[in-house]
Formats: C-alpha cells, sequence, structure tokens
C-alpha cells in the first residue's frame, strides 16, 4: 500500500476527496492531509510519502513552489496536481518537475482514482525493475568470485584459451595488475584431510600473501589450491610460507607442501602450471609440509608435457567424497583411452601404476601401508583385463570408506551446531554464519547446506523453535514468571514485545495466556 498525502486550502474539497476516494481499491491509504504548502512541507519532511495530491493555488507556499522544493529533496515522490482553468502557467512548470497527471477542478473521485492507480502502476513498475536491478547486482556479487576461480582453472589446464581470451575476461572481472610476470603457489594439504580444512588454508595464504604482493587469482582444482601472483623473489615468499604452515599447522594440527614455479607472462602460465604440478610429483620422496620450487628438481623434461598425460584430480575428488558413481565413470573412462591407444605393455603398466599410487594415497594410512605392500601384487599381473579389475576393486573399497566417513563427519559436525545452540540460546546474536566462522571455521553457505540436508529445515527456523521450546518451559516451570527475564533467556534480548510477538505467531497464545492454560491443564 502506498501512501497519500493530499493538501488543498479549500476545506470542504480538502475532506470531500478525503471521504469519497476509494484508497484501498487504489492500493494506497491516506496517511495524513494539509490545509497549506508550508504545512504539507513539515509534513513530508517528518514522514515521506509517496504519492503527493496537492491544489496549485494556495496563499503562503503555493503548491508549485511545494512541488518544486520537494523534488529537489524528494525526487522519487510522484505528485497529483488539482487544479482550475485560469492556472495553466502554473501547471506548466508543475510538469518541469516530472508532474504527469494534472486534473482540472472540479475533478470527481474517479478521475482522482484513475489518476491514483496510473500512478501505482508507474510505481510498482519502478520497484520491479530496482528489485530485479537489486537482485542482479547481489547474483554477480555471489557469481563473480566463483566465475573467477573457474576461468583460472580452465585457463591453466585448458589448451583451446588465448591471450585475447585472457584480456577479455580480465575486463570483465576487473582485474589490476602492476605486473607483466607471475608465479604460480599451488598448495596441498597433507595426509586425509576434511574440505573446511583446505578451504580455510586457501583463504589464510590468500589474505596473508595479498599483504605482501598482489593475488589477482585464486582456484582450486581437486586437492590443489592454485595462486596466482605478480612476480615476487623465491626466497622471500618462500620465508613467508614458512610461517604461514606454523599457523596453520596450530589452528588445525596439519601440514601442508607447496610447489613454487618460475616466474613468466600470462602466455605462459599453462607451462608454469605444469612445472608446479611436476614439483609436486616430488612429494613422495620429502617430508610433508615442503616448499618445492622448479630449482629443486632440476630442469623439468619438456618431452614428459608433450607425451601421453593424465591428470587424475577429478578421480581423486570422487573417491574422497565418497562418490562411487564418478569414480567407475572415470576409471571406466580412463581404461578405454589406454586401451583405444594400444600402447606399448611397459607404458601401459606405468600410467596404470601411477593412476593405483594415487588412489592408495587416500586411503588412511594403516590401509595405505597394506595397499603399499601389495604393490608387489600388481606387478605380477600380465593382462590388461586383471590390471584393469585389481584397480577398480582397490577404487571401490578406498571410495567406499570415504562415503561412510564422510556421512559420519557430516553427522557429527551437525552435533556440533545442535550442541552449541542448545548450551547458548540467551545469545541473542546467534546465526549460522557466526557459527560456522567463530566456532567450526567452515564455509557458511556449506554449513547451511549440510543442516538443512541433515535436519530436513532451514537452521533459522531450527533455532527459532529451539527458542520458543525453552521458552514454554521456563514458563512453565516458573512461578512468577516475567516475560522481558524469559525473552532475556531465550536470545530475544531486551526485546519482549518481539518475543511476545513470536510467541503468540508459533503458540496462538502470549505467554501470560500460555502460562495461565498450563495452570489450567
Amino acid at each position: 500500500m502506498y501512501r497519500v498525502l493530499l493538501v488543498d486550502d479549500e476545506i470542504n474539497i480538502l475532506e470531500g476527496i478525503a471521504a469519497l476516494v476509494d484508497w484501498s481499491g487504489c492500493k494506497t491509504f491516506l496517511q495524513v492531509k494539509a490545509s497549506n504548502g508550508q504545512m504539507a512541507y513539515e509534513l513530508i519532511r517528518e514522514n515521506r510519502p509517496d504519492i503527493v495530491i496537492t491544489d496549485i493555488k494556495m496563499p503562503g507556499m503555493n503548491g508549485v513552489e511545494l512541488i518544486q522544493q520537494v523534488h529537489r529533496q524528494y525526487p522519487d515522490i510522484r505528485f497529483i496536481v488539482l487544479s482550475g482553468y485560469d492556472e495553466f502557467e502554473f501547471a506548466k512548470t508543475a510538469m518541469e518537475c516530472n508532474v504527469k497527471h494534472y486534473l482540472l477542478k472540479p475533478s470527481n473521485e474517479k478521475k482522482i482514482e484513475d489518476a491514483l492507480r496510473q500512478v501505482v502502476d508507474e510505481l510498482d513498475e519502478q520497484n520491479q525493475k530496482q528489485d530485479f536491478l537489486e537482485k542482479m547486482r547481489s547474483h554477480l556479487q555471489k557469481v563473480m568470485p566463483k566465475a573467477k576461480e573457474q576461468f583460472l582453472k580452465d585457463y591453466i589446464t585448458n589448451k583451446s584459451y588465448s591471450l585475447q581470451d585472457w584480456e577479455t575476461y580480465s575486463q570483465m572481472f576487473g582485474l589490476q595488475t602492476t605486473s607483466e610476470l607471475f608465479r604460480l603457489l599451488v598448495l596441498v594439504v597433507d595426509g586425509t584431510h576434511e574440505y573446511e580444512q583446505q578451504f580455510a588454508l586457501k583463504e589464510m595464504v590468500t589474505e596473508r600473501i595479498e599483504k605482501l604482493q598482489s593475488v589477482p587469482m585464486s582456484t582450486t582444482i581437486g586437492e590443489r589450491i592454485v595462486l596466482m601472483l605478480e612476480d615476487i623473489p623465491v626466497k622471500d615468499l618462500s620465508e613467508y610460507i614458512k610461517e604461514m604452515k606454523k599457523t596453520y599447522k596450530g589452528f588445525y594440527q596439519k601440514t601442508f607442501t607447496t610447489a613454487i614455479s618460475n616466474s613468466g607472462t600470462i602466455n605462459e602460465l599453462r607451462m608454469l602450471y605444469n612445472e608446479a604440478i611436476n614439483c609436486l610429483t616430488q612429494r613422495f620422496y620429502l617430508a610433508n609440509g615442503s616448499i618445492i620450487t622448479v630449482q629443486d628438481i632440476g630442469k623439468a623434461d619438456d618431452a614428459r608435457f608433450k607425451d601421453l598425460q593424465y591428470d587424475h584430480e577429478d578421480l581423486l575428488l570422487a573417491v574422497r567424497s565418497g562418490n562411487t558413481e564418478a569414480m567407475r565413470q572415470y576409471l571406466s573412462d580412463f581404461f578405454e583411452d589406454i586401451h583405444s591407444r594400444k600402447l606399448e605393455v611397459g607404458l601401459v603398466k606405468s600410467h596404470c601404476l601411477e593412476l593405483y599410487m594415487s588412489i592408495i594415497r587416500q586411503a588412511d594410512q594403516e590401509d595405505m601401508d597394506r595397499y603399499f605392500q601389495q604393490i608387489i601384487l600388481f606387478q605380477q599381473h600380465n593382462r590388461f583385463s586383471e590390471i584393469k579389475q585389481y584397480i577398480s576393486d582397490i577404487a571401490e573399497e578406498i571410495t567406499a570408506y570415504h562415503y561412510e566417513r564422510t556421512k559420519q563427519t557430516q553427522t557429527n559436525i551437525i552435533s556440533r551446531v545442535i550442541s552449541y545452540v542448545e548450551a547458548n540460546l540467551a545469545e541473542e546474536e546467534m546465526s549460522l554464519s557466526k557459527i560456522a566462522s567463530d566456532v567450526l571455521y567452515m564455509n557458511p553457505d556449506y554449513l547451511g547446506k549440510l543442516f538443512k540436508k541433515e535436519k530436513g529445515e532451514r537452521f533459522s527456523n531450527f533455532l527459532i523453535n529451539r527458542r520458543l521450546e525453552k521458552a514454554k518451559r521456563l514458563i512453565v516451570e516458573t512461578d512468577h514468571v516475567k516475560v522481558f527475564e524469559v525473552a532475556e533467556a531465550v536470545g530475544f534480548g531486551n526485546n519482549p514485545r518481539y518475543f511476545g510477538q513470536v510467541f503468540k505467531k508459533h503458540t496462538g497464545m502470549t505467554p501470560t495466556e500460555y502460562k495461565m492454560h498450563s495452570i489450567k491443564n
């Protein structure tokens, strides 16, 4: 309903219009009346209406002066002008202030209602446009970071992107860089870990390195966190990473391995990524938490990148997340590709052994040792079908293990959320975002989806229900109940009135009525 201010110095006309017009039928309500321009202006400043219906010829501040003054301060307010035949010049000036509705006196209620409906339609259309634009802005703000991550991932792994594509997307994302040379930093959390620990590492490293050097883009590819940095000496970067390793281990009791590429131009980013991946292949021979540079492993063999290569990150992600269907599909595609190439037996075994090693690293330490001991059995297989079956069986076992582990982890997380809620119901500012960031150090969106999946309802609904359940218990169990004390005890702070409204909405009774009802029963 839109608010209307009615202005006319002729009291009989003022009261007549107020009484005869069907305000609610026009999706409006008459907020206030004024008998002169100055009075109307003061009322507008106190409580701004959406629509003003005003006479033009009034003593003191006339209608046109009122329109001009209000239009300068509140250009969104719409005017409907009432005037006589001899006031055309006044009306012309009003039109310059974007007044589109001019009614000649005497005007009956039907003409005024028609004008009102037109103004309401205009306001509805304007509000719809504003809502649409606001939703678009909000959507872009949410989508843009993910789009940037996806673009960097595609650019460094997909040969179809060109330098021109980079320039186009850079403008779209508003990337500001001052250097022509960049490095790629690739991080991997060592050992088994949760998604939240990988997410926290990415956020922490990005935030801290930005204090040292610009990080135009970052992304996650499977278990790898990739940061694109403006060029910085390897020595300085290594020292900074050593400090972050201490902080991260203090929080999560986890280490992470870091690969640092050479410096290169935008056009060389794919090569830099391959360099960093090649560095990570040395993890098997190094202790957890190592920092590996291209110089540490010597010059990369370019032919290795030109020959047959497989990046098993999609498979490993499927295994760790317990996604059996995705795991089976990846292995099916992999073995079909290997078989179709008719490669030399030794090369096939080499690729399959690399795949096997990647899979067993996703198991827990005890099982991984057992699988490692079984490499001798792997070497004894002399048929392609046998190797395929052996690797598939191991992948099935490890994927099933992660499926059950993920289910249990998710249940434990939600149990921690519920325990925190029960113990802190008096906390007025409690929210899922606050619990995610301050208690669990998790991504709030991920926690929200996980909570909905586990409990079948949104956290906000769950919280209000728990608050009200406790409130009902306090009301029933307390002899001399005070509403403001109950409101404070269940997280409504010093707002007992709002608590009473919410309580009545959910129970159909006020807190006092609920107390009396419980006594009777």
